[in-house]
């Protein structure tokens, strides 16, 4: 009995005696641990940053072509002395302040572009230049529709229907050159 006593107080000092407190393995996993959820929190958030930042650009894009589709909204088709004789801007319309009729907006080539990079524009529905815009750009190109297929182009001044298209341009600093932000069409019909 006395051997089976001494037994048990032995186990009870063990008890006393175990350690109290984290091992370093236990420390070291659990910085570990929170290490990589503090790392996976930034992670988030720099992600949602740069969406925030890549949806205020595309909505300044939406809006950069809707103030060119405002401002053009009101204007005939072609200029109302000389008609659809002259296609683009007539000889003394030189400036956009000139620009009287719609087909005054698709300039040789490519299109009219009012450009933060040459100090043209961007342009809103008033034609003022708007400040602080530099690396935008709004390229604006006209041409007559075929009034059965408004997705087959005509030569100038063999339809009633005209397509006017706004493309947004931005130089966008993450990357090398211009970079297509949005396309906004519409049929101007007479």
């Amino acid at each position: 009995m006395i051997g089976r006593q001494r037994h048990i107080a032995g186990r009870r000092r063990n008890a006393r005696r175990a350690p109290a407190g984290f091992t370093l393995i236990e420390t070291a996993l659990a910085i570990v641990i929170v290490g990589v959820g503090v790392l996976a929190m930034m992670a988030g958030q720099q992600a949602w940053h740069y969406q925030n930042d890549w949806a205020q650009q595309v909505g300044l894009a939406a809006r950069l072509g809707n103030e060119i589709r405002e401002m053009t909204l009101t204007l005939p088709r072609h200029d109302p002395v000389a008609g659809s004789f002259t296609w683009g801007s007539e000889l003394n319309e030189e400036t956009l302040e000139d620009f009287d009729d719609l087909d005054d907006f698709d300039g040789e080539g490519d299109g009219v572009i009012f450009s933060g990079i040459d100090g043209t524009g961007p342009v809103n529905s008033l034609r003022e230049t708007i400040v602080g815009l530099e690396r935008w750009s709004q390229e604006i190109r006209v041409w007559n529709v075929d009034p059965g297929n408004v997705n087959l182009e005509v030569s100038e001044g063999d339809s009633e229907l005209m397509m006017v298209e706004v493309v947004v341009r931005w130089d966008d600093p993450r990357v090398d050159g211009l970079r297509e932000m949005t396309r906004v069409r519409w049929i101007a019909p007479d």
